[in-house]
């Protein structure tokens, strides 16, 4: 529900721009409103998913998150509308430092790369129906009813949840262990597997270590979320420009986006449990910014857009798994939700940032132009990486 309702907004934007007649960068807005509120309050929220019911904070989320684009939904003003779904983006922010937290606390450290990868699977299968159900249902109907009727069983879905019962499962959860021991278990670990050159030399003091351990996976994290939501945004803006099709029949190739993404987290969890990870998200971020910027001269053809954007979704989304495997492996039953939420947050601020600036150099410069500039992150990533590897 929380990856559904996360890309609820980008696949009716085409509708939205034209029922309340605003410009790109207003309707990247609506987007980016979304996240700003992850990025206030998803840190707060891993606090919280620490000292209580991880699952009562998902439950409760959900149902906000739901509620506020039911309102967005009923909107009569693009003003409401934005309030509207800032209210669901609060929602939002506490799943992932609840859930993945969840995660990393029951999983051991040779699984947790397969369980994150899976997990994340499932979260794309969310993404994946955004752009069917609502998509479908705008072109039956309208954006604000298929909005509204996709809330509505957000709501019931949050309502069954919570009167099952479910509660935290303690027993599975791993055994408890200081911050220190465990940071210095997994910079053993993680050296095995080349993440300390990844990261440069260890530092003396295992505080400053994990500083600047967090500082990089704060920043992979941000650049991660700036590429794949500046691609995912205006995806299906990007073919409606190129090809006049219906909203509906535009938004195919997003969902091939999103089935490759899907495809991507599962192989790339499973691998990141096994490979130089430095290796894997070096040459992911590579390979997807070429894939990016080579979009603007694939043929207009909506079998080879389908193709193509398959193949960029898994491109794109091969790092996802695999940042947050590291993540997991310094985290501990007693800081792991404080943690995904310090993450999470970069990722919050990469989707807050990615619609606005990529939406303000499509209404200036044209849509097809954006797509280099997301492009050009996935390089600086990249570069990145084989600067911190040569230190």
């Amino acid at each position: 529900m929380n990856e559904f309702f996360s890309l609820a907004i980008p696949p009716l934007l085409p509708l939205i721009i034209n029922d309340l007649g605003i410009q790109y960068t207003q309707a990247g807005l609506l987007v980016s409103i979304y996240f700003v509120m992850y990025a206030i309050f998803q840190l707060p929220a891993g606090i919280v998913a620490d000292k209580t019911d991880q699952y009562v904070l998902i439950i409760g989320g959900t149902l906000l998150m739901a509620g506020g684009m039911l309102a967005a939904s009923l909107a009569p003003t693009y003003g409401t509308v934005l309030l509207a779904v800032a209210v669901s983006g609060l929602g939002g922010s506490t799943y992932h430092p609840a859930g993945m937290s969840v995660i990393s606390d029951i999983e051991a450290d040779t699984t947790v790369g397969k369980a994150m990868g899976i997990h994340e699977f499932v979260g794309l299968g969310g993404n994946l129906l955004a752009p069917v159900t609502l998509g479908g249902l705008a072109a039956v109907f309208d954006w604000r009813s298929a909005l509204g009727a996709s809330s509505i069983v957000g709501i019931l879905f949050a309502i069954i949840l919570a009167l099952s019962g479910v509660g935290t499962p303690g027993a599975a959860r791993k055994s408890s262990l200081s911050i220190g021991s465990t940071i210095s278990t997994r910079r053993h670990q993680i050296r095995k597997n080349g993440f300390a050159t990844f990261t440069g030399q260890y530092l003396v003091s295992i505080k400053a270590h994990f500083a600047w351990w967090v500082v990089s996976l704060f920043l992979l994290k941000f650049l991660f979320t700036l590429q794949s939501y500046g691609v995912r945004t205006y995806l299906t803006a990007y073919v409606v420009s190129r090809t006049s099709l219906t909203i509906s029949v535009a938004n195919t190739p997003f969902v091939a986006f999103l089935v490759g993404s899907a495809v991507a987290t599962l192989i790339f969890g499973t691998l990141s449990d096994r490979i130089n990870p430095h290796l894997l998200l070096a040459t992911t971020f590579l390979i997807a910014a070429i894939g990016i910027a080579a979009t603007t001269v694939v043929p207009v053809s909506l079998v080879i857009l389908i193709v193509w954007f398959f193949v960029v979704g898994t491109l794109v989304y091969a790092a996802l798994p695999v940042v947050n495997t590291l993540t997991s492996h310094y985290s501990d039953e007693e800081n792991s939700g404080s943690l995904f939420g310090i993450i999470q947050t970069a990722s919050a601020l990469g989707g807050v940032i990615s619609p606005l600036v990529f939406g303000a150099i499509a209404t200036q410069y044209g849509i097809s132009l954006a797509f280099p500039a997301v492009a050009a992150v996935g390089m600086i990533a990249s570069t990145g990486i084989v600067v911190q590897y040569m230190i």
